[in-house]
């Protein structure tokens, strides 16, 4: 993985990140992919700061000044993108679907191939997506997120406190909600409904049967297990992985 960027994904997701530095990083992502020319001006005035604080941001990951982590970003990106081109064309589809297959022989491939359709179109069309859930589960998507940037989509994880809640968004943003067994629906229901008032596009990754989507075009990807051990959590990540090589068959290649 690109070192820079995962790093980056993970300052976002710390919750004690402090709001000045969570928006530098939010507005570094969003620009990814024209990274190249932005100034330490913009990046502080998209993230209500001066270019100092930018600097000092800069600084703590180890670079010498702003200009200096732009130059890594900029040069970093052909190589992650050859790294991703041949791990998507090396990747086999149908292995990863036989896995998933063998964990749970009741699960249906069909239904998960038709809906990692319809959440990769919703995606495409979307101007960003946000990533949200409990930590671990969450976490587990860094690779999945930071390869979607690669591929021109934005796409981020923002951190959850003890409520369920987005960061100002656009309204049109796509929002995934990582939920295994369901419980933090189930715990966190009104804030569940506010959530889907705001966003029309939430897509709820689940084992839980008994969820459905309350926003006006949510979407729902069924997990072959309902639980959170470690067996369940490699099978989550070949997932992640199939829905990301669909997205780059079908959008990118």
């Amino acid at each position: 993985m690109n070192t820079l960027i995962s790093i980056l994904l993970t300052i976002l997701n710390n919750i004690r990140t402090d709001n000045t530095t969570g928006e530098i990083v939010r507005q570094i992502l969003l620009s990814y992919q024209d990274f190249k020319n932005m100034k330490a001006s913009d990046l502080a005035q998209k993230s209500f700061c001066n270019t100092s604080t930018v600097n000092r941001f800069c600084k703590s990951l180890g670079f010498s000044s702003f200009n200096d982590m732009k130059a890594f970003m900029v040069s970093s990106r052909s190589v992650r993108r050859s790294q991703l081109e041949h791990h998507m064309e090396i990747t086999d589809a149908e292995a990863i679907l036989n896995s998933i297959s063998n964990y749970n022989q009741d699960f249906s491939i069909e239904r998960f191939k038709d809906e990692c359709g319809r959440i990769n179109e919703m995606i495409a069309s979307a101007p960003r997506t946000v990533v949200i859930g409990a930590v671990f589960p969450e976490a587990l998507t860094f690779h999945y997120q930071e390869d979607m940037l690669e591929m021109g989509k934005c796409v981020y994880n923002a951190p959850l406190s003890r409520k369920l809640e987005v960061p100002n968004e656009d309204p049109e943003a796509v929002i995934i909600l990582i939920t295994f067994t369901g419980r933090l629906i189930n715990y966190c229901r009104s804030e569940y409904t506010e959530l889907c008032s705001r966003f029309r596009k939430v897509i709820l990754i689940t084992g839980n049967e008994e969820i459905v989507p309350e926003s006006e075009e949510g979407l729902i990807l069924h997990l072959p297990f309902a639980g959170d051990d470690e067996a369940s959590n490699a099978v989550f990540v070949e997932i992640m992985r199939y829905l990301k090589y669909r997205y780059y068959m079908e959008y990118r290649k």
